[in-house]
């Protein structure tokens, strides 16, 4: 069952096919409230956040998290409706949250679901956390800065980090073609060795599929942050 391990990493565990297997569960299973199928909808929602946690550490097959992402938020919206979900959904969610990059329109809806369960589960305790505060403070600046890359107003946005990076990342236009960009870079050095020197094979490559495939002119850490040494 993945639900064990979504509080203690497991060790050995192929979470791509245990979340194969909770899908397939959950083929045509209509979402009736019933307490087996409740279980079985959360069943993919542990398989979506493990599977792309064990991505992000990795550092292989990013590009799927979008799309486990989606899968979460979707199914998200059925579970919370029935209250003894909540607190499993919002651990799921917020961990989601934290394994999405490069995707801040997708990240946005995540945290806002994010905040609708931390203040679903404040009426229910009938009294206000410290979860709330800073999840609105990320809110803010993502809206804030989405609207900027919306407007062209680049110059505008705000960075989120010590190093700089390249303001086009918050623009729909780059949203909508890492994933096939990241998978199309990560062939490309699927035969190169990771560890020391591999960010900036990685950065290059990346600059010059996003520039010839996509028409997008990005920079890369390195360049946004000239003096700063990368390895």
């Amino acid at each position: 069952m993945i639900t064990e391990h979504m509080q203690v990493m497991g060790k050995n565990i192929d979470y791509r096919a245990e979340l194969d297997a909770a899908r397939k569960a959950v083929a045509g299973l209509e979402r009736d409230g019933r307490a087996d199928t409740v279980d079985a909808y959360w069943e993919v929602c542990c398989g979506d956040v493990l599977l792309a946690e064990e991505n992000l550490r990795n550092q292989d097959r990013e590009w799927e998290n979008s799309s486990l992402a989606g899968e979460l938020l979707d199914i998200a919206r059925y579970l919370e409706g029935y209250d003894h979900m909540l607190d499993n959904l919002y651990w799921a969610v917020s961990r989601m949250a934290d394994a999405i990059h490069d995707h801040p329109r997708l990240k946005l809806r995540l945290l806002d679901m994010e905040l609708m369960l931390i203040h679903r589960l404040e009426a229910g305790l009938e009294h206000e956390s410290n979860l709330a505060e800073p999840v609105m403070k990320e809110i803010t600046l993502y809206r804030r800065n989405i609207g900027h890359a919306d407007n062209g107003e680049f110059g505008l946005i705000e960075q989120t980090g010590i190093m700089q990076t390249d303001p086009v990342e918050w623009s729909a236009e780059y949203e909508r073609v890492i994933d096939e960009a990241d998978a199309k870079i990560y062939g490309m050095l699927e035969e190169h060795p990771r560890g020391m020197g591999f960010c900036h094979a990685y950065w290059s490559a990346k600059a010059r599929v996003l520039r010839e495939d996509y028409g997008i002119e990005w920079r890369s850490p390195s360049a946004m942050n000239p003096g700063v040494l990368f390895d």
